[in-house]
Parts: C-alpha cells; sequence; structure tokens
C-alpha cells in the first residue's frame, strides 16, 4: 500500500514566467533534463529519480534547486513545434512559386525561364525560412519573472 501513495504523490519540476500559464514547462521523474549549474560554466544532461522541494536527485548528481542557472528547453518548450511549422511555410511558398513558374515557363516558350520578379520572391521566402529558423526558445534561466516549482501530480491536475 506504502508503493501506491508513493506512485501518486510522485513531484514535478514546473519552470514558469510570470504568471502566464501558456509558458509552463513540467519535467517529471524519468525524464533527461539539460541544466546550468552556478559553479560549473557547461550544460549537463542526467536523468531526473526524485524530485523534492528542496533537491533533485539525478542519476549522477543531486542539485539543490538555487545551484540551477538555466535549463535547456530546445526539446521540451512546445512553442518551438509552433515555430517550427512557421518555419516550413515561406520555404514551401518559394517551392511552390518556383514550381508554378517552371510549369508556366515551359507551357508558353517551351524553355525554361524564370522571371526575375518571381526569383527575388522565392529568394525573399527561403532568406525569411531561415532567419526564423533560428528562432527559439533555447533556454530558461532562472532569475527576474521566471519561477521554479515543486508540486504533486494531484496539485498539478487540480491546476490544469
Amino acid at each position: 500500500m506504502l508503493l501506491g501513495t508513493e506512485t501518486l504523490a510522485q513531484n514535478m519540476l514546473i519552470l514558469q514566467r510570470g504568471s502566464n500559464q501558456k509558458t509552463r514547462i513540467t519535467f517529471e521523474v524519468g525524464e533527461s533534463i539539460t541544466y546550468l549549474q552556478r559553479e560549473i560554466g557547461y550544460y549537463i544532461t542526467d536523468n531526473i529519480r526524485e524530485i523534492t522541494p528542496e533537491y533533485i536527485e539525478l542519476s549522477e548528481n543531486v542539485l539543490s534547486l538555487h545551484q540551477l542557472e538555466a535549463i535547456d528547453i530546445r526539446l521540451k518548450d512546445e512553442r518551438n513545434r509552433t515555430l517550427k511549422n512557421l518555419t516550413l511555410l515561406p520555404a514551401a511558398g518559394a517551392v511552390l512559386l518556383l514550381t508554378a513558374e517552371t510549369i508556366n515557363s515551359l507551357y508558353a516558350d517551351g524553355r525554361l525561364s524564370y522571371n526575375n520578379v518571381s526569383l527575388g520572391i522565392a529568394g525573399g521566402l527561403v532568406g525569411a525560412s531561415l532567419i526564423m529558423s533560428q528562432v527559439r526558445y533555447k533556454k530558461f534561466r532562472l532569475r527576474g519573472r521566471n519561477k521554479i516549482q515543486v508540486i504533486t501530480r494531484e496539485e498539478w491536475e487540480n491546476i490544469q
């Protein structure tokens, strides 16, 4: 019976900016986390074994929540998937424009020819796609309005 109680009361780590609930990122026991510790100048990736209000037990380390400086959220943040999808739209538009220009030139002239305006627009769309691909939420720094919380799974289900 004790084992069942422990699994129900499993803690979760929540990262949130201010009071905006859309920016919440959760980590659970068993997940991988990439973090920057205050005394160390590089990121470390480790698996979470236990989360308590005082510390996080990892497979290779035990961290106090106050030791964390930043957490890498590239793979965890839902907003990055939306940005990735938006990045593909201008690139797909450029391909569609060049395909239409190719078909029109073959049909009208019987040879491949491209209008300079179409090439400029396609280049602009590809450039916009490349620029947008660099816009991602990369790290969550624990300062300012950014906060870290430890709550139980039951509390999480109540606030959802």
